[in-house]
Parts: C-alpha cells; sequence; structure tokens
C-alpha cells in the first residue's frame, strides 16, 4: 500500500488514481494528518472496476464510522471490504477492527 501524506497532493492524484482516506492522527509538533492511500490500477481486476465505486463509497462509510464511533456501522462496513481495492486495505481494515473490538 502507497501512503501519502498531503491533501493536495492527493486532490490531484484523484484524477488518475484510486485515492483513499484514511485515518487522521495527531503528529507532535504538525497537528493532524491524515493519510491517503494509493492503490495501484493493477491491484484492482477488470471485474472490480465494474464494483470499484460502490467500494469506495462503503470505504467513506468506513471512514466515517469509525471516526463518528459508530463502531457497530464500522464493523459491518469492515467486513464487506475485506479483499476489496485488491486486498491493498486489508492490513489497514483488520487494524481499526481489531482496535475497536
Amino acid at each position: 500500500m502507497q501512503i501519502i501524506w498531503n491533501q493536495e497532493a492527493a486532490e490531484k492524484l484523484k484524477n488518475t488514481h484510486t485515492i483513499l482516506q484514511l485515518e487522521t492522527i495527531e503528529v507532535a509538533g504538525f497537528g493532524p494528518v491524515t493519510g491517503y492511500c494509493v492503490v495501484p490500477a493493477e491491484k484492482i481486476s477488470l471485474s472490480g472496476f465494474a464494483t470499484l465505486e460502490r467500494y469506495k463509497k462503503l470505504h467513506e462509510t468506513f471512514i466515517t464510522a469509525y471516526n463518528e464511533k459508530n463502531y457497530q456501522l464500522c464493523q459491518d462496513a469492515g467486513e464487506h471490504l475485506l479483499g476489496a481495492f485488491g486486498g491493498e486495505l486489508d492490513t489497514f481494515y483488520d487494524e481499526i477492527l481489531t482496535r475497536i473490538r
């Protein structure tokens, strides 16, 4: 998984790459910093492109639920996201789901 920490760069890449927001963390001396995952195109199968937008929306739901501490919705969404995006974010989903259990 490729992670970038610059929101401006993430916005620019959204036109040519699949960019997904990860979590926002507090970094001493910098304040809150949000990570973004760049999903390489080769990680998404041909059939995966048909469901890409649906999985992107579900990922946004997952992140929003996590940020709002709606852990039940986060768990429900997370179960469906495992394996999505060519498995690129599976370790991220596993880590978040482990934290909230």
